[in-house]
């Protein structure tokens, strides 16, 4: 058993399991969840009979009183291969946003080499800044920026048991780590625009990335008062990129403004 002498974060400790892992595959499991033998063998056989680096399966909702919530599946089911983001991530003509279809770690099994490469990608520097919030964004991203195919496999592998009154995000939400939460997220959202390739499509996921927690962890930025100068810095790069279209330029725009307004309001 790998034990840290404190607490450094899921991305840490996901990080040191792989390090240490003997096997040739790798599935992240959350400690109240269950997988299910059969999709997991399925995929498995699958996996190994087309030589993939990443395979995906489905998954079950449900909350811990044993209500049903949904379940996800997933419509593409040919081979994807570089680059994968364009296929997991795309701009949505409709709503005129960017539409995220795959978030999670744990509805994947995955080869050793590709989780080591994608933790050399992400880095050393990174990795030790001991950000416990919002970075399994960060090893996904980095799983698909590295990976040389990917495919979704109709089984379901995965039982993902949801207790919103025990989250983690909403205790450091009414917790007083509201300067953290803020850096964190900033720092996400940087080390995202300076890793993806220089497309609309992938900076668009940092602009997704921006509006998401803004909505998400607001709370924090009413409560945060000292992480203002790096906000506008991180804002500053989404702003003046090339890559990043002029609507969604004001949508960061006013963002700032709403920010600044909050900024003010605590001096």
């Amino acid at each position: 058993m790998i034990k840290n002498k404190k607490n450094k974060g899921s991305l840490y400790s996901r990080s040191q399991g792989a390090l240490h892992s003997k096997g040739e595959y790798i599935i992240f499991i959350d400690s109240d969840d269950l997988v299910l033998r059969d999709g997991i063998y399925n995929s498995y056989n699958y996996m190994e009979k087309y030589s993939l680096s990443m395979i995906q399966f489905n998954t079950i909702f449900i909350r811990r009183e044993n209500t049903s919530l949904c379940n996800r599946y997933y419509h593409y089911s040919e081979i994807i291969r570089q680059p994968i983001l364009s296929h997991i991530f795309f701009y949505n003509e409709q709503t005129k946003k960017g539409d995220e279809l795959n978030t999670a770690l744990w509805d994947k099994i995955l080869r050793r080499d590709l989780v080591r490469n994608a933790l050399n990608f992400i880095g050393k520097d990174y990795l030790n800044k001991n950000i416990k919030i919002e970075n399994d964004v960060i090893l996904l991203f980095s799983l698909f920026q590295n990976a040389e195919s990917y495919q979704y496999i109709n089984e379901t592998g995965y039982i993902y048991i949801r207790n919103n009154n025990d989250s983690i995000t909403n205790t450091w939400i009414k917790s007083n780590s509201s300067n953290l939460i803020i850096h964190s997220l900033f720092l996400n959202i940087k080390f995202l625009f300076e890793k993806s390739r220089n497309t609309y499509l992938d900076k668009l996921l940092c602009v997704y990335k921006l509006e998401q927690s803004f909505k998400r962890y607001f709370p924090c930025f009413k409560k945060a008062k000292n992480e203002y100068k790096f906000i506008i810095y991180v804002l500053g790069l989404l702003l003046k990129s090339p890559f990043i279209s002029y609507s969604d330029k004001i949508n960061i725009s006013n963002i700032n403004i709403s920010i600044s307004h909050i900024m003010l309001l605590q001096s």
